[in-house]
């Protein structure tokens, strides 16, 4: 360790501990080493138990926990050992007001987001809107293994947004490269990119410029991290279709959108939430379709699952590509996934039980 990295980690620990604690813990280490100098000294030639420094190095630590492993001889060791006496319940004052120093400090530094995920494969949601809270409750009602799944909130905000006992606040930039190391987004399985409109006086193209610093920074940190995006102006869509973020939801474009079908195909709204929200309600799941399946069409494999497991299969996915509403005699191949609406997810294998009973 370098003399810079020493002097770095100490300065650390006067932050955390405090100056007046910091000043006397370097202090009792101090009177520590000059005190077992002095046994070394005084004693090396008189007593065959100080052979060493290190011998008298062990004769302080332990009498400083347990008493005296054994006897000095000389006078200045005589009072050096007294003067370790002394010593051992100022060590315990100051060490007992540096341990709840840095607990005090830790739980400062979590409460308001300044210190670090020390989680893996959980749900980054970077800057922090209305939707925040939205998507965590949504998460949190599922009702499966997915609903107790970590979330940890990046924004530059004062304080936690959220008062869910699964989320870490984290504050920091989410276009920084060591706030988002902080969020634990290189173990991320998941991050979610909001407009963010924490900030003051800030606009429509502002918002779109962060999120897409947002986007271009996680895919270098986490090219694996699944990416979810919202982007509020529509014309900005193309600069995103230049990053690899896995889903684009433009969310003024939708919103105008269900506005509009809503008041043709009237109660499409009422439909689409509760698709789209949980725990009440169908929701939309993807499943992967069984080997035996390759070959099958469509029309038989919604058959199945409707009569079988109740859901209702309403497109495919296909090697990057989505097929929705395909045709009844479109033909299913290996690897294929289907999105099914139901209203728990379906498990295809149990199909498999049921046909070889048959």
């Amino acid at each position: 360790m370098g003399p810079h990295v020493l002097i770095r980690k100490l300065r650390k620990l006067q932050r955390i501990l405090g100056p007046v604690v910091f000043a006397a813990l370097v202090l009792l280490v101090a009177l520590y080493w000059i005190a077992t100098a002095l046994l070394y000294l005084a004693e090396r030639g008189q007593n065959p138990e100080f052979d060493t420094f290190w011998a008298a190095m062990r004769w302080v630590f332990l009498t400083v926990v347990q008493g005296s492993p054994w006897d000095v001889q000389t006078l200045i060791g005589k009072f050096t050992a007294y003067g370790v006496e002394v010593l051992k319940p100022v060590s315990i004052a100051v060490l007992t007001a540096a341990l709840t120093s840095y607990l005090f400090e830790l739980i400062v530094r979590r409460g308001s987001g300044m210190g670090r995920a020390h989680v893996k494969n959980h749900i980054v949601i970077c800057g922090w809107s209305s939707k925040g809270a939205e998507i965590i409750g949504e998460i949190r009602g599922r009702g499966d293994e997915e609903s107790e799944r970590q979330v940890v909130v990046l924004a530059q905000l004062e304080s936690s947004p959220t008062k869910d006992e699964l989320t870490t606040f984290i504050s920091g930039n989410p276009t920084e490269t060591h706030d988002l190391k902080r969020a634990g987004i290189e173990r991320a399985g998941v991050a979610i990119v909001l407009a963010d409109n924490s900030y003051s006086d800030i606009d429509v193209e502002e918002m779109d410029s962060r999120t897409l610093l947002t986007t271009l920074a996680i895919e270098s940190l986490n090219p694996d991290c699944y990416t979810c995006v919202e982007v509020v102006h529509s014309a900005n869509r193309e600069h995103f279709n230049r990053t690899t973020a896995d889903e684009l939801v433009v969310s003024g474009h939708l919103t105008g959108a269900l506005l509009a079908h809503s008041a043709v195909a009237r109660g499409l709204s009422k439909v689409v939430d509760d698709l789209l929200t949980f725990p009440a309600g169908d929701e939309f799941y993807w499943v992967r379709i069984p080997a035996r399946w390759a070959g099958m069409k469509f029309y038989d494999a919604l058959t199945q699952l409707k009569l079988r497991l109740d859901c209702l299969p309403v497109a495919i996915a296909h090697d990057g590509s989505y097929t929705t509403n395909p045709s009844a005699d479109h033909v299913l191949a290996e690897g294929d996934r289907m999105l099914v609406i139901a209203k728990t997810e379906p498990h295809i294998e149990e199909l498999k039980s049921e046909e070889s009973q048959r």
